[in-house]
């Protein structure tokens, strides 16, 4: 009776032992270490999403999700398309969807990193815009769905350009004035800042022509004692804080930079602008297929999509979000961009053929 009694606690005993152990090793296989929710066919309630810093996506979006439906979202924030690509092709199956500018869908898609997107389970699709569809990085809309639109032009205040003796600022060229010394902050990218040089002298984007390229390297070079910061995620702050006249940015940022001084006007340079479209895209092994596609769908519904604009100041992919968007939005130049301004837009198209040649010229630039 007694050794029967003794086995029975041995058993109790080993049985909540396993019991402890069976948890500790199911917790340890979570990402991040994280105590996540299992969904009805036992997989776990999480997507693992990577895009650029600060609040690109804003959190209150992404804690609204994770409130509605219980699926938590762990965000990567990194500070490249490039550093992207290398994470996605590195570890595939770590990741479920990230957002990058069309130029890297283009690079994601033909070298087979991209998941083909289901449309069947994409039911607020028909919600964006077509004129941000079948572009040159997706023309049969297999692989992307379009999140946020911007242009690059200038930011200009045109009361301390004249101050300093300097004609009006109304296009690339007239960056080069020797009155601006160290009155200009650019945004810290050799694709971006060679193609302003390219355009000011006349030519396209992406340049590969060995006799052009050379001359934008001599035309960048005598920009160099005008450049007073090159930054990337705030140069609006540089002209906020008086230490810039002009600066080249993304759209959001000029729209808080005047936002915070209302002397600062947008400038949009007559040589023509860049355009991107930062878009979702799907490893090609995602590991929470069903749950990142609750999500995309969360993020293209009207109400969601509008509120995502209004945040983050970039102009809406979403038709239907229109109706959502306040009037102050519709009515900014910056983000409801005018027709012909748009008509003055391109896109940079193969990129990787010249960034290695760029990066080299920009960084001989940067160390002058």
């Amino acid at each position: 009776m007694r050794n029967t009694k003794i086995k029975s606690i041995l058993a109790i005993a080993l049985s909540i032992i396993l019991v402890f152990a069976l948890a500790g090793c199911g917790n340890s296989g979570e990402p991040n270490g994280s105590n996540d929710q299992i969904d009805g066919n036992g997989g776990s309630k999480q997507i693992n999403l990577m895009t650029w810093g600060g609040d690109f996506i804003p959190r209150e979006i992404i804690s609204q999700f994770e409130e509605k439906t219980g699926i938590k979202v762990n965000y990567k924030e990194v500070t490249s398309n490039e550093d992207m690509q290398s994470l996605l092709e590195a570890n595939p199956d770590q990741y479920d969807l990230a957002v990058v500018t069309d130029y890297m869908v283009d690079i994601l898609r033909q070298n087979g990193s991209l998941e083909k997107l289901d449309k069947s389970k994409l039911s607020n699709f028909s919600n964006i815009n077509p004129v941000y569809q079948g572009n040159y990085y997706d023309e049969n809309n297999e692989y992307s769905i379009p999140y946020a639109v911007s242009i690059s032009f200038l930011l200009v205040n045109p009361e301390a350009v004249a101050a300093l003796g300097a004609d009006p600022i109304t296009s690339y060229k007239d960056l080069w004035q020797e009155e601006l010394k160290d009155k200009i902050v650019l945004i810290d990218w050799s694709v971006e800042i060679m193609g302003l040089v390219l355009k000011s002298l006349g030519y396209e984007y992406n340049e590969t022509d060995p006799v052009k390229v050379a001359e934008a390297k001599e035309k960048l070079f005598e920009l160099r004692d005008n450049i007073v910061r090159f930054e990337t995620n705030t140069p609006e702050d540089s002209l906020i804080n008086g230490e810039a006249v002009a600066g080249f940015m993304y759209s959001n940022q000029a729209v808080k930079g005047q936002a915070a001084d209302e002397k600062l006007e947008p400038v949009f340079p007559e040589e023509g602008m860049p355009i991107y479209i930062d878009s979702f895209v799907m490893s090609h092994k995602a590991p929470n297929r069903d749950h990142a596609y609750e999500f995309l769908n969360f993020i293209m519904e009207p109400e969601i999509s509008a509120r995502i604009s209004v945040i983050t100041n970039f102009a809406s992919t979403n038709s239907a979000a229109e109706e959502y968007l306040p009037e102050d939005f519709k009515n900014n130049p910056m983000l409801n961009l005018p027709d012909e301004v748009v008509e003055n837009t391109s896109f940079y198209i193969n990129v990787a053929e010249v960034t290695e040649e760029y990066d080299h010229i920009y960084t001989e630039f940067k160390m002058r």
